[in-house]
């Protein structure tokens, strides 16, 4: 399976990410389909899909009415991306910064997980939760549902989770990505 993940640095943008999303999720929808030939609705005169077509779940995941194809949004401080493919997919980035990580994780971490946070501190914290959100997002069940362990037996984090095949995803200095399919060898290329 292919997938792209569409990157947007929102320096010098007047309004918060989260506001610019539809808008945003429909320029990398539409531009996903031109690259890899999928029929788009056409209506007044215009191909493409429109920031008003993209419908919520029940637990805040984005859709298409049809599901012509699969798409997850993430943004953190300035940068925003969304990631299109023809399965479903997750994705999460974090910038870092400072917080109560070690309460934050005895809330939301297994116990395995809580050890390699406390071995790694903050970066394995970021790590972990990145990993989790993308999990999260692509079962559709959100960061909040039924987790595996993402530690293996050796500490280490886990690349395959229940038949899903998660990706760490370097973008800069303190910045943390991830992403999750269903696919191990699926192709992943970023656009932006």
């Amino acid at each position: 399976m292919k997938y792209r993940i569409f990157v947007c640095d929102l320096t010098g943008e007047r309004c918060d990410p989260k506001e610019l999303s539809r808008e945003l999720c429909a320029e990398a929808v539409n531009a996903y389909c031109n690259m890899e030939g999928i029929p788009m609705p056409a209506s007044d005169g215009e191909t493409g899909f429109k920031p008003e077509d993209f419908l919520e779940s029940e637990k805040g995941k984005p859709y298409l009415e049809g599901n012509p194809v699969y798409f997850n949004v993430s943004h953190s401080g300035l940068l925003w991306l969304c990631m299109v493919g023809e399965a479903p997919c997750g994705i999460d980035i974090q910038q870092e910064k400072d917080c109560s990580y070690e309460k934050i994780s005895a809330r939301h971490f297994n116990e395995t997980e809580q050890q390699y946070i406390g071995k790694e501190g903050l970066p394995g914290f970021f790590r972990l939760w990145t990993m989790r959100e993308a999990y999260g997002k692509y079962t559709g069940q959100g960061f909040y549902g039924e987790m595996p362990s993402f530690i293996d037996r050796d500490g280490k984090p886990v690349k395959e989770a229940e038949g899903a095949f998660i990706r760490e995803i370097e973008i800069g200095p303190g910045i943390y990505c991830a992403c999750c399919t269903g696919g191990k060898n699926d192709e992943i290329q970023f656009i932006g």
